[in-house]
């Protein structure tokens, strides 16, 4: 039987399940509400490329809807639809209010394009519709539970957010196996930890001592 002086410890690779019992023995068998809607988000992005549900993965990568003769494909009964080249993707990392997404868009030429368009002879796709194929991945308020983790978060905590750079970098590796990814840019999920962590580590004293200093030396001149 293990005794309750026993800390509770985290596996050195822990799943999301591992992270949340981990959290449950920091908070007395409960997930707080800030946790639980970040880990419930976390969930849904981490079974994307498990799950049968209609995403917009699932969407770009059907070469029904590639351009093929932009793409040099062809139609084989027996091995279905077969291409030279993949159709060309950028991707890119962003904190919106919502929290971090990962964007996609399709180029015409060398054009990002952001609206729908069909029937392009120019486009990759036959068919782009950013409302149901530009976002790949959202998990809601990570911003603001990166910012949480620095004022009063614990271990299990930085654990989630650990877990969410990876999923996230799983489903960027998976789309380069499947399509041509031109460029990943924005900002990623550990360079906005550690942006947060630099700000965090601020002496806000030193801080203050020198704006004072500099208030002093503005009233002098």
């Amino acid at each position: 039987m293990t005794s309750q002086n026993d800390r509770a410890q985290l596996p050195s690779n822990p799943t999301l399940k591992d992270i949340n019992w981990y959290k449950k023995q920091l908070n007395w068998g409960e997930l707080p509400p800030f946790y639980h809607l970040v880990a419930s988000s976390l969930g849904e992005t981490e079974g994307i490329l498990t799950h049968g549900f209609d995403t917009a993965i699932k969407r770009i990568i059907d070469k029904r809807n590639w351009n093929l003769k932009l793409l040099g494909g062809t139609v084989d009964n027996a091995d279905g639809i077969i291409c030279k080249k993949k159709p060309r993707i950028t991707l890119y990392q962003v904190f919106t209010d919502r929290g971090f997404e990962l964007q996609a868009f399709p180029l015409a030429k060398d054009v990002e394009i952001n609206k729908y368009v069909k029937d392009n002879k120019l486009m990759e796709f036959m068919v782009w519709d950013p409302h149901s194929m530009r976002l790949i991945v959202r998990i809601n308020q990570l911003h603001k539970y990166i910012q949480f983790y620095f004022q009063r978060g614990d271990e299990a905590d930085k654990a989630l957010i650990i877990h969410a750079h990876k999923v996230v970098h799983k489903i960027i590796s998976f789309l380069k196996q499947e399509l041509n990814i031109v460029k990943v840019d924005g900002v990623s999920i550990k360079k906005y930890y550690d942006v947060c962590e630099n700000e965090s580590s601020l002496d806000q004293d030193e801080l203050m001592l020198a704006q004072l200093i500099m208030n002093e030396q503005v009233n002098k001149e």
